[in-house]
């Protein structure tokens, strides 16, 4: 009797755990599933989805995360062909204007020439429109550089050239000599491309005069292996909540201020 008791004990606790196991790879898996899906989400993949069957908690779960899913992918589709149509008006606006552009800065430049034996009246005008021609001409040529990068087909120039006199020659093309505290060795020799550093410069060098005034500082220095070049002026500064935008494109801190 005993015996019988004892195999009868070992067979329920063996079928216990057996329905136990069954049990837990039941609830198990299908949770497993569902984390599985959210790691392929949280990667990108936005067109992961569950098989839905059932109606219990778990089925709930995993229909909410199928729509959770349709709409994130919705809406990020609906961001990439905003974006795409932005790029697209960005390089048609550009091409555009590039003809008309150019047969406009040839006038220009043929006035400028002949600036001198213009009446003094019109002299000055004529210089404003040649001053402004050649600005409208730089930022078409910016939108065209935007475009190439947005399309992956910018390529850079690179050199080897010395920063110290990449950076001097940046503010003394400009007259900044006298506006600008430069601190930078000779004999930093770096791979770069100049013209793209010169245009970066420009920009950073040029804002800071505008919007913070003179003298702005620069230094160049390396650490480690990299190259760092600060800009420093004596301004307010950027307020706090506008900082997470700086690099938006076309962003502007606030509407009485030109980009």
């Amino acid at each position: 009797l005993a015996w019988s008791l004892g195999i009868a004990t070992t067979l329920a606790l063996v079928g216990s755990a057996l329905l136990a196991q069954a049990a837990a790879t039941t609830v198990l898996r299908p949770v497993q599933r569902l984390g599985d899906a959210a790691r392929k989400l949280g990667e990108g993949k936005l067109d992961t989805r569950l098989v839905v069957s059932g109606t219990d908690e778990l089925a709930d779960l995993s229909r909410t995360f199928n729509r959770t899913a349709g709409s994130l992918e919705k809406k990020v589709a609906d961001m990439s062909a905003r974006e795409e149509a932005s790029r697209r008006f960005v390089a048609d606006m550009s091409h555009e204007l590039r003809t008309p552009l150019t047969a406009i800065t040839a006038v220009a430049e043929v006035l400028e020439d002949e600036a001198d034996t213009l009446d003094p009246m019109i002299a000055p005008a004529v210089h404003l429109v040649v001053s402004e021609t050649r600005r409208l001409n730089d930022l078409v040529e910016n939108l065209m550089e935007v475009t190439r990068f947005d399309a992956g087909t910018a390529r850079l120039v690179l050199d080897t050239v010395d920063v110290a006199d990449q950076v001097t020659a940046c503010i003394d093309a400009r007259a900044w000599l006298d506006a600008v505290n430069l601190d930078a060795e000779r004999g930093m020799m770096v791979r770069l491309d100049p013209r793209r550093l010169d245009v970066i410069l420009a920009n950073l060098i040029g804002n800071a005069l505008k919007h913070g005034g003179s003298p702005v500082d620069v230094r160049v220095r390396t650490e480690g292996e990299e190259l760092v070049i600060e800009v420093r002026d004596h301004g307010p500064g950027i307020p706090e909540d506008v900082l997470p935008h700086v690099f938006d494109r076309f962003y502007k801190a606030s509407a009485s201020r030109p980009r």
